[in-house]
């Protein structure tokens, strides 16, 4: 008999694309069975094509989710998630779940969300929390393979691009002069509204952006979505060398075609990362504020972390007298981007 398998992961974007890892493991630990998988409207365009992925649900269309599954894997902290896979399930839960108007967490996840908005008080609540993820040494991916007892084997990510995809990356990239013999360096320092606290400084990207294009003779594409807009256009005006602008207005799916094309990405803790380890791609990873133990980078990349402690973990805007991500300096990026270089 088939067994139903419901995923709940709806936020963050890059949150949701990480755990696309999972389906396949799922799939090969109950060899019958049906996964589907409730995220937001937005998410949705991550995991199209996604041939693991039996059914795709926005949460916003919950009232179409009919009947109850087997087993659900909530992934979410907020009420909403929690109460779906309350209502929805005919068997087993792993991960949050609703109790009245309280969201709690089963024992078995308690690895992930003990190290979350969802830690008791009476447990040391957010504050503990984060003790315990400064002092995590576990992947996510090693984290949620856990939890819901299957082995992890370095199973990374999964976006499908379709053919008109991956055709329109190549086409981005002839109507820029970019060849295949370029070393095509994608460079993603912002963080959104949400985690501004995670961007590295203007100035240190133009810094960067110059001795790689200008000293070193990459190819540079310059991305950042709609939150971006105005902080790259001051990096495209303070740049010497030349630099290819992507646009701030690209679809989830576009952003992903044109990262495609690239040898190499230089970003922050965001969707962008996420999407490059997706596609197989190399990797520089600034990370400051939140764990550098959760990130993985497949053997393809490096992590870059900050000179000194950051005083703000996990908080979404730096309060810091000297913010953490300003002691990554555009020498050692350059540097690591150059190590990548020679190993490809």
């Amino acid at each position: 008999m088939t067994k139903e398998i419901l995923i709940i992961k709806v936020g963050a974007l890059g949150d949701v694309l990480r755990t696309t890892f999972l389906p396949p493991l799922l799939k090969r630990k109950y060899q019958e069975c049906k996964i589907s998988w409730v995220t937001s409207i937005k998410a949705v365009e991550l995991l199209k094509n996604n041939p693991h992925i039996d059914e795709i649900y926005a949460i916003e269309g919950k009232a179409k989710i009919n009947g109850r599954f087997d087993i659900i894997l909530c992934l979410d902290d907020e009420h909403e998630s929690a109460e779906l896979a309350t209502r929805l399930s005919g068997g087993k839960i792993i991960g949050s779940y609703a109790d009245g108007n309280k969201v709690r967490y089963t024992n078995s996840s308690a690895p992930w969300f003990g190290m979350g908005l969802l830690r008791p008080e009476e447990e040391g609540g957010l504050e503990r929390a984060n003790e315990f993820k400064k002092m995590n040494s576990k992947s996510y991916f090693q984290l949620i393979a856990n939890i819901v007892n299957i082995q992890y084997n370095g199973e990374k990510p999964n976006l499908f691009l379709t053919e008109a995809e991956i055709a329109y990356g190549k086409e981005f990239a002839k109507r820029y002069g970019i060849s295949k013999n370029d070393f095509v360096v994608g460079v993603n320092t912002g963080a959104g509204k949400r985690w501004q606290s995670k961007q590295w400084s203007v100035e240190k990207t133009v810094d960067t952006i110059d001795i790689l294009a200008g000293k070193l003779g990459f190819k540079v594409i310059l991305f950042g979505g709609e939150d971006e807009e105005g902080r790259n256009n001051s990096i495209k005006a303070r740049c010497k060398s030349k630099i290819i602008d992507s646009g701030t207005k690209n679809s989830l799916r576009g952003f992903a075609s044109i990262i495609s094309i690239c040898s190499l990405v230089i970003c922050s803790d965001t969707l962008a990362l996420h999407i490059a380890t997706s596609l197989d791609k190399k990797v520089i990873a600034l990370i400051g504020p939140t764990s550098a133990s959760e990130i993985y980078l497949f053997g393809k990349g490096i992590k870059i972390c900050p000179e000194m402690e950051c005083e703000c973990f996990y908080k979404s805007k730096c309060t810091a007298k000297k913010c953490c991500m300003d002691t990554i300096i555009p020498e050692k990026v350059s540097l690591a981007a150059k190590e990548l270089h020679e190993k490809s």
